[in-house]
């Protein structure tokens, strides 16, 4: 793209450079990308930890980005929608990386004293099935916050929602997964 036709794009909105990427400007989808390239590679890279898996995340949401350009609603904000995308493709990733984990024969008989008490492996073991009865929206914001400590504004941004709907989402899944340890098959060991 020529300095002069960068210049002409740079007043434009995002949801205007992705309705004309839709109608076929390749020069605004270069604008689009340029904006959002290195926002995009550190959402990754936070969620990560490893810049070539956040390397390799971030060109594949921008060829879903290019997939789904002819979906895409001119009259609705750009970022919740990139975003929606990125985190959708995050959740693709930590599936296949869950799905295909290779684990070497010596581990897969598992030792006494690796895992602890039964105690301990009945409370994993219900923590995960009370983690898997939350949506997986409720699940993503409750560990994002929680756990990677990823604040609610960087949240709602990203989900296309307010802060306060963002806390609720964590407010509900953090009292289900209450629910779910009065339960008596399935409860959560920390709380």
């Amino acid at each position: 793209m020529s300095f002069e036709s960068r210049e002409s794009w740079q007043g434009d909105s995002d949801e205007t450079l992705m309705g004309r990427y839709a109608s076929g400007s390749a020069e605004a989808f270069e604008e689009l990308f340029r904006r959002y390239e290195h926002r995009a590679y550190t959402f990754f890279l936070r969620r990560t930890g490893s810049g070539q898996r956040a390397e390799d995340l971030y060109q594949e949401l921008f060829l879903r980005i290019h997939r789904a350009r002819a979906r895409y609603d001119p009259c609705r904000p750009f970022p919740p929608w990139f975003f929606q995308i990125a985190n959708r493709l995050l959740v693709d990733d930590h599936r296949r990386a869950f799905r295909t984990r290779e684990v070497p024969i010596s581990e897969r008989e598992p030792r006494a004293e690796q895992l602890g008490s039964e105690d301990e492996l009945v409370a994993r073991e219900r923590a995960e099935r009370a983690l898997a009865s939350l949506s997986s929206e409720e699940r993503y914001v409750l560990l994002s916050a929680k756990v990677e400590g990823i604040g609610y504004p960087e949240l709602a941004g990203q989900l296309g929602k307010s802060v306060e709907a963002v806390r609720k989402i964590a407010s509900r899944a953090v009292q289900r997964l209450r629910a779910a340890d009065a339960e008596p098959g399935l409860e959560v060991a920390a709380r």
